[in-house]
């Protein structure tokens, strides 16, 4: 079996990480809940089905295709794999731009926190780790 590129690894590193974040949140709404610091309204029922899918489900199922191409590398070829990383690594890097604007925009709703600074710090380096592939095709 031929060894996996670097890029390929770090893609599949992060996607593991947020498979992971999302498995937790999945088995465990409150702890995504207390990652993202929300919680459902009290007033509307429902709110843990919220962080079970938006920070559940959805984030297993397309850290999940990362995983996936990676591993079927050999049938789907380098395109799935930069094609599912890229995408989920645009996913990330937008979340880190979407906090940044915030940061600079919405201060006088106090965003400008260390907890703000540390999560846009993550969020890019997955958002890089899992663009790896893509990146490493440019040259």
């Amino acid at each position: 079996m031929p060894e996996m590129p670097l890029p390929w690894m770090l893609a599949g590193l992060a996607a593991a990480i947020g498979a992971l974040m999302g498995l937790m949140s999945l088995a465990v709404p409150r702890w995504g809940a207390n990652v993202v610091r929300l919680a459902p309204h009290p007033e509307m029922h429902g709110g843990w089905a919220e962080f079970r899918a938006s920070y559940g489900g959805a984030l297993v199922l397309a850290h999940g295709a990362v995983l996936l191409t990676l591993a079927m590398s050999a049938q789907a070829g380098a395109g799935a794999v930069m094609g599912a990383s890229l995408a989920v690594g645009l996913y990330w890097l937008g979340m880190a731009i979407g906090r940044a604007i915030s940061m600079l925009v919405d201060a006088e709703q106090n965003t400008r926190t260390r907890y703000n600074a540390a999560a846009i710090g993550f969020e890019a380096v997955m958002g890089v780790a899992l663009c790896a592939p893509f990146l490493a095709h440019l040259g």
